[in-house]
């Protein structure tokens, strides 16, 4: 919590810069955190983070990927609602590539709104438009007036015209997505404040939102019940102690290990495997080991810290 929290200082500071000077700074990420004398008083434990780059996806680009994407391309066309679908989709290449889980939600959202008339249509509804039946207190007159609402989006989502008849979980996705947009839209709420809720909203608006252009682009045989991300390589955790005789001024501070990128070596059992190497550039009684953060950083604890395999030289 206090990485985060000093993280989150680091990046109003840069923010403050941006606006003063113009200059173009790039989202934070971690390199270490140290603590002094938590268990004695001349030693330091720390962790240091290194991100594995997804230079690669796993799963092979088959003939028959080729062949969907051709399909939806092709939908895309010649379909009235081509520009929407290209749209939609551009905005969920850029959030499946950000790893700032709020930012990539707000561009899937924006995803998800683009697709708001063909998903109108497709449901008979006036898109972006709901009618509300309302009585005068005064007189007793009925009257029926619009207002604006993503009524196909909520319809799609919902799987149903009244929303009182859907399915629980998915009241719980619209209210999730719904309220969240609203709370970042409006300033409702502290970004420190979210916690997982950025997560978990992201990881529903890029399911529905891949599923509605799948519908709407006639390929309902791509949809899926299950929906997983990636969200880019994971965050490896260099984790240890040793002792120090004086803590440094914090200009003199800088790497506790030196380390080399990662790169990828044959292995004899599991095929190709991540590599790195380190440096112990005089540290005393040095005790290191390695593990992967198994949770988003914006709202990992120490318990989301876990074993991983790895073989040392």
């Amino acid at each position: 919590m206090m990485a985060r929290r000093g993280l989150s200082l680091l990046e109003d500071f840069l923010s403050a810069i941006s606006l003063v000077s113009g200059s173009p700074f790039q989202a934070s990420e971690p390199l270490q955190v140290a603590q002094l004398g938590r268990q004695e008083a001349d030693e330091c434990e720390f962790l240091m983070f290194m991100r594995l780059p997804l230079k690669h996806w796993q799963p092979a680009i088959t003939n028959q990927t080729v062949a969907q994407a051709r399909h939806l391309l092709a939908h895309w066309d010649g379909l009235e609602s081509g520009h929407r679908l290209r749209r939609a989709a551009l905005q969920y290449r850029e959030a499946i590539g950000n790893l700032d889980d709020t930012a990539a939600f707000q561009e899937a959202y924006i995803g998800l709104e683009s697709m708001e008339p063909p998903l109108a249509k497709a449901a008979a509804l006036t898109p972006g438009t709901e009618e509300v039946r309302g009585k005068c207190e005064s007189c007793g007159h009925e009257f029926t007036r619009k207002r604006s609402a993503l009524v196909g989006l909520r319809t799609f989502v919902l799987a149903d015209l009244n929303p009182s008849n859907a399915e629980k979980e998915r009241k719980a996705d619209w209210k999730l997505i719904h309220d969240l947009r609203n709370d970042l839209m409006h300033g409702l709420i502290d970004l420190d404040k979210l916690g997982s809720r950025s997560h978990r909203a992201l990881l529903a608006a890029m399911h529905y939102l891949q599923s509605a252009i799948f519908y709407m682009s006639h390929a309902t045989e791509l949809v899926t019940e299950q929906y997983k991300l990636a969200r880019g390589g994971p965050m490896y955790l260099a984790a240890g102690a040793y002792r120090v005789d004086s803590w440094p001024s914090l200009d003199e501070w800088g790497a506790i290990l030196e380390s080399t990128e990662f790169s990828w070596v044959p292995h004899e059992t599991y095929g190709f495997v991540p590599q790195i190497a380190f440096r112990n550039g005089g540290l005393k009684d040095l005790d290191v080991g390695f593990a992967v953060l198994g949770e988003p950083f914006s709202f990992a604890t120490m318990n989301s810290i876990k074993s991983t395999r790895y073989e040392r030289d």
